[in-house]
């Protein structure tokens, strides 16, 4: 008996060494600490928010759209400045006037102002690591959520390698209150394919205007000469003067003239020049008028008028090279 007792008791611990030892859970801090660890040290990152795909380097770099105020915005953020196009429904909204609005709607536009979000400066991954970080709550309490873990809002995967899967547009702080109570998500970019996007913009920005600062322009000098044939020229000296500040612009000033005569109607003729900022120059341009077969004078006047708006230099080669400097050629 005494020798069956002790084959039992040998029996049972050896079952005990011999069963699966489960490892010890994760701790749900650590899990989280790990995910934002990993996404500083993400190259490039593509958040979605209520459909709209933007993507952003750890150095800045954005390409893609987002929404403010449900308003759809393009952005293209290269060269430490960022380029948007907006509808001329948002730049209204920003108090432009209605007809200033639809100018900076059809075209590219450098954000030194009227953008509350710059992407670039707050979605680049080793910043968001550090705002998420600081916004979660001291005594948050990591819950499950399906198959990932939610801290306040953060929602993080459970499996190794951990990654940050979304989280709440506040913990962005009051720069982007615009985007609304929405959860950002996150997911991976394709370099190659991020580089081929980011220079085809570069490419097609043009000569973009510039929210915020204005330029005044003013009709100094006028002279219109006619000829025998019909033919009208009218010239004026335009001065212009930028009001505010604006590193790398121009001002691209648009010259109208409408030639008037009592007997042959009205033409008008119109012309955009670029001009350094805060100078003055000769700007013409001309009108035909179809001359009746009788012999006779008629007087002719011009009213000319000018606008001008402050545009970005933009030199596409050096902007391609930075991109390349960033992600490779």
């Amino acid at each position: 008996m005494r020798l069956r007792g002790l084959a039992v008791l040998l029996l049972a611990v050896l079952a005990a060494c011999e069963a699966p030892q489960h490892p010890a859970a994760p701790d749900p801090r650590a899990v989280v600490e790990s995910a934002l660890g990993a996404l500083a040290a993400e190259p490039a990152v593509a958040y979605g928010v209520a459909g709209a795909t933007l993507s952003v380097t750890r150095g800045g770099l954005a390409e893609g759209r987002f929404l403010l105020r449900d308003e759809p915005i393009s952005a293209l953020r290269v060269g430490g400045a960022l380029y948007v196009r907006a509808s001329a429904r948002y730049w209204q909204g920003q108090g432009m006037s209605a007809s200033r609005a639809e100018l900076f709607g059809a075209q590219w536009t450098r954000a030194d102002r009227g953008l509350p979000f710059d992407p670039g400066r707050v979605l680049a991954p080793p910043v968001l690591a550090v705002a998420i970080r600081a916004a979660l709550p001291a005594d948050a309490v990591p819950v499950p959520a399906g198959d990932a873990l939610d801290v306040a809002g953060l929602r993080v995967s459970t499996t190794p390698p951990y990654r940050v899967l979304s989280f709440p547009v506040a913990f962005l702080g009051p720069a982007a209150a615009q985007l609304g109570p929405r959860q950002i998500t996150l997911g991976d970019v394709r370099l190659a394919d991020l580089r081929s996007r980011l220079d085809d913009g570069v490419a097609g920005l043009g000569q973009p205007l510039i929210a915020g600062p204005v330029v005044a322009a003013e009709v100094t000098d006028h002279t219109l000469r006619c000829t025998s044939r019909g033919a009208c020229t009218d010239s004026v000296r335009v001065g212009n003067r930028l009001l505010g500040a604006a590193p790398g612009a121009a001002a691209r000033v648009t010259f109208t003239s409408d030639v008037t005569s009592g007997a042959l109607g009205t033409r008008t003729c119109r012309r955009e020049v670029v001009l350094p900022l805060d100078t003055s120059a000769d700007v013409s341009c001309s009108v035909r008028f179809t001359l009746p077969r009788t012999d006779g004078a008629t007087k002719l006047h011009a009213a000319p008028s000018v606008t001008a708006e402050p545009v970005a230099i933009v030199d596409p080669g050096a902007l391609s090279r930075d991109v390349a400097a960033e992600l490779g050629p």
